[in-house]
């Protein structure tokens, strides 16, 4: 009995040692209603766990996703056990934030979901930094117009659909005359001025 004890607290150990992991976590009963959180789910969303428990998810709705979306959610959790994918949420601060967010159905000894786990990760900022790099890859900085990279592109694309549905087109090339000269009297910085304006 007593070796089955000290198991038993060894296990209760690593589950709690698990629980406060850097994701961030939150256990809900069958219903939503939030029963506990972790600290890193208090540091993602401001909220504590005093305030979270008793509460439902739905507290942190960013008003961004529609009912569709959520419906879509559930019945992929009903249906698989799990979902999985990038949510908009609040901060408690008003602030939205991007979330990656995992949430698994329990269930218990008679197959009825008895929980939902969830476990979430702000990615706000490598998102911003993936459209930062998507924006540098295919706009210009100076005039936030699509480049040079993205106009072959799309230029490809449309040929391709043209020869397809059989349809013609035509491009218009703009041209800025003496602009080099602009560029090499004044500089870069007062030739750009122009340039913005034109774009």
């Amino acid at each position: 009995i007593v070796q089955s004890m000290r198991l038993r607290h060894a296990r209760l150990h690593i589950a709690a040692m698990a629980f406060e992991t850097q994701e961030g976590m939150v256990i809900t009963d069958a219903n939503g209603v939030i029963l506990r959180v972790n600290q890193a789910f208090t540091d993602i969303t401001g909220y504590s766990a005093e305030e979270m428990v008793g509460q439902t998810p739905r507290m942190l709705k960013s008003g961004r996703h529609d009912a569709v979306f959520y419906n879509a959610m559930w019945v992929e959790l009903q249906h698989s056990g799990v979902w999985r994918g990038e949510i908009w949420n609040r901060r408690k601060s008003g602030d939205l934030y991007l979330e990656c967010l995992t949430i698994t159905a329990v269930k218990g000894h008679n197959g009825a979901i008895s929980h939902y786990v969830g476990t979430l990760t702000d990615i706000t900022q490598r998102k911003a930094a993936e459209d930062d790099i998507q924006r540098l890859a295919f706009f210009d900085p100076l005039t936030g117009l699509p480049n040079r990279r993205l106009l072959l592109d799309r230029l490809h694309q449309t040929l391709m659909s043209s020869a397809r549905n059989q349809r013609y087109g035509a491009l218009l090339f703009i041209d800025l005359d003496r602009f080099k000269n602009l560029n090499d009297t004044f500089g870069h910085a007062m030739g750009g001025e122009p340039l913005v304006e034109v774009a």
